[in-house]
This record gives C-alpha cells, structure tokens and sequence, in this order.
C-alpha cells in the first residue's frame, strides 16, 4: 500500500497524528497539489482547528479556484468564527460553482441575516425552494425571518405550511402563537398555545401567554420566559425601545428626582438593568453602579456600553438575598411589568437599603391588586403599590402618571414612583 492510501486510511479511521503525518510527507513532495492541500484542510476541520483548516483551504482555492468544497467549508468557519463578511464572500463564491446546491445557499441566507441583509437571506431561502420545494427548514426560517421583519402575514402565512406538514414542530407552533397574539387573532393564538402545551407540559413560554390571554394572574413571569424574550430582542433592543417604541423611562425616572434628592449615591442597583439604557441615564449620579438581568446577551450590550462597575446574570430575590451589600439608590425602569406580586421584592430592597436609601420604578396600570394583562405584562394598581410601600417599610415620596411606550401605535400608561426607605 503507497503513503497516500496509508495516509487516507489512517484518516478515515480518525487517526489524526498519524494521518496528519502522511498529509505533510505527501505534501513535502507535492506542495502545490489541489487534492493533498484539501485533505489537509479538512483532517484540521474535523478536528476542530479551525484556523489550521482555514489556511489550507485558502491555499486551496487560490491552487483550484473552481474547488466548490473549499469555498463552502471557508464559509463555514468563517461563519463559526464571526466573521460573517468573509462567510458571505466563501458561500457566494461556492454558489457560482454549484448553482444547484441547497445547503449553499441555505448557509448564505443564514450569513446574510446575521449581516442584517434580511432582503438577500429572503432572495437566497428562496432560491433554496425553488431547488428543494417545501424544505420544512427554508419554511421556518422564511417565517421566523418575516416575522423579524414585521411582515407578519407573510410570516404566518409560511408557519402555517410548517404546521400543515409537521403538526408537531413545536418552534414554529411558538412562532405562530406569538404571531396570532400579535395580529390580536386571539383564539387562534389560544389553541396554538394550547397545542404546544399538549406537545411539551414544559412549554413554559406558552403556558405563560396562555394564562395572559385566558384572563388567568400569575404570581410572576417565568425566569425562562424572560430570558428567553430578551435574548432574542437584545440585538436591535435600544433601536426598537427608544426610535420605535418612544421609550423613555429612565430619563423619565432621573426627572422624578429634585432637590435634595439629587446628588452622588455611594452605591446605586439596577435591578433589570437590561442593555443599559438606566446606566446610561444615572451614570453621573452614582459612585458604583451594579447591573442585574436574567438575559446575558442583553448584559453583554449592557456590558459594552461601559456604564456599570459590575453586571451579574441573576433575578433580583436572589441577588439581594445573597448580596449584603447596603444600596443607597434602586433602580427597576420597565421591570415590574414582568412580576406581578412585589412583596418579596419589596421587603428584600428595604433590607438592603441604606438609612434614606430611594427607590425608582415603573409600572404598568391596572384597576386593582396586581393583574397578568393579555400582552404577557403585569399591571399595577397604585392602591396596591401605596398599601405594599406602607406594609414594607417604605414612604411614597412622588407618583407621577406617564406614557411608558407604544404598542400597536397607541401609548401604554403607567406610573412612575419614588419611595423613600
């Protein structure tokens, strides 16, 4: 048996010293040969170096420019790196060689969302129909990627063909429920959510919007359901909450100070600090800030900004269970909209403050008590902030009636409060 098909067994059976041994014997003798330079790059790929791989695909596309392979396998790692650029340019490159090819141009549909090209990802998941009709995943995709677009019929309109043919893909049941509840078609939502339910006891997301929308209260939103919501907002959160939304709370908050109440806090808590737009806001207002949210992608935009001394993935019980720190400022802009009973909160913040120790919130209204609104959010009444305030500890000092944001093009009233430890 001669070096190369020694070299090519040992590589099939998964010996990688042994193989990568033989690739550079080979090569020592033939440098510049296409197939030796390919094997290489792909024995580095399978086991997972990826800049190894990538440089000998490289080499391979500049000695074989028509080598389809080697472009698309650079896509790959170009795309697993982050480099979605250059992930475009390799899948692009292989789509010219293999025009017929479905995953190619699945791949560059995938790359160009990620480089916000949302019009080319759509052009390229439906070259990949026109090759593979009724791809159940160029289906969901196309859905989940009108439905990111707000082109909401569209959406369902693909979601729907999903469901048709798999009555059990629970990722597009999700979508779809979300979808319904959206375009406020309310009883279609209630049975999609339903059916998830039946699929999965454990879907806590729907289980959540099924109690919102058949007039159900919980206690609180589950951590899942939060993390999971802003993980997927977390990238386009500030555009959409301050440029299309109107949001303005935490501005709206540093308003609520005046006088006295305005100086430097030795140690402020963002509770629910999300990309950061309080820290922003009260940023020359405190000597340390501290930022918490369940959502790490929405700390790691917070992180970025620059704003807190430190950041921590945990729910606000926790944390201030666990944390003795004494905080002379607490800050929640649009978080209570996610619990409805604040009495653990409230008797943990009280604890943790220092003598005079402010506290900044928002809510959403309600006429009574606390109550799960059909959107997913909790409402407030002001009877009931007042009697909790009193019964923890607290002195109201300010309440002031505001719009929170829009939805559907119509403000959402809430209440912004001062209470004073």
């Amino acid at each position: 048996m001669d070096l190369f098909a020694q070299t090519q067994q040992q590589h099939q059976a998964g010996n990688f010293e042994q193989a990568l041994a033989g690739y550079q014997a080979l090569l020592a003798d033939d440098q510049d040969n296409p197939q030796l330079n390919y094997l290489l790059a792909l024995l580095f790929f399978e086991k997972g170096k990826l800049e190894e791989a990538a440089h000998w695909f490289s080499r391979v596309v500049i000695l074989a420019p028509d080598a389809a392979p080697a472009h698309y396998n650079l896509g790959v790692i170009f795309f697993e790196q982050g480099d979605y650029s250059k992930a475009a340019q390799a899948y692009e490159e292989a789509a010219k060689l293999c025009p017929e090819d479905g995953d190619i141009f699945f791949n560059l549909a995938l790359t160009r969302k990620k480089l916000g090209q949302f019009d080319k990802a759509f052009s390229c998941y439906q070259k990949v129909l026109a090759i593979t009709p009724d791809a159940e995943d160029v289906l969901y995709n196309l859905g989940v990627l009108c439905k990111d677009l707000h082109h909401h019929a569209d959406a369902i309109w693909f979601l729907e063909k999903v469901v048709k043919n798999n009555p059990e893909h629970a990722q597009a049941l999700n979508n779809l429920g979300y979808l319904y509840h959206m375009e406020r078609e309310v009883d279609k939502a209630i049975v999609t959510f339903q059916k998830l339910i039946a699929l999965d006891h454990n879907a806590i997301m729907a289980s959540h919007m099924l109690a919102a929308l058949t007039g159900q209260t919980t206690a609180m939103a589950p951590d899942t359901y939060i993390r999971t919501v802003f993980d997927s907002f977390s990238e386009h959160y500030d555009e959409s909450m301050v440029d299309k939304l109107g949001y303005s709370t935490p501005a709206q908050l540093r308003e609520m100070l005046t006088g006295k109440d305005i100086h430097r806090f030795p140690f402020t808590l963002d509770m629910g600090c999300g990309t950061g737009l309080s820290g922003e806001s009260f940023q020359d207002l405190t000597e340390k800030l501290i930022g918490l949210d369940l959502s790490p992608k929405m700390l790691e935009a917070a992180g970025k900004k620059g704003f807190y001394d430190s950041l921590h993935e945990t729910d606000i019980c926790s944390f201030l269970r666990e944390n003795k720190t004494s905080f002379d400022l607490f800050l929640a802009a649009d978080v209570f909209i996610y619990t409805g009973d604040l009495r653990e909160i409230f008797t943990l913040v009280n604890e943790r403050a220092a003598a005079g120790g402010l506290f900044l919130f928002s809510t959403e209204l309600a006429d009574q008590g606390f109550c799960l609104k059909p959107m997913g959010r909790y409402g407030h009444a002001e009877s009931y902030i007042r009697d909790l305030a009193q019964e923890t500890g607290f002195s109201v000092i300010k309440v002031v009636t505001t719009n929170i944001r829009k939805e559907k093009e119509e403000w959402i009233a809430g209440k912004l409060y001062l209470l004073r430890a």
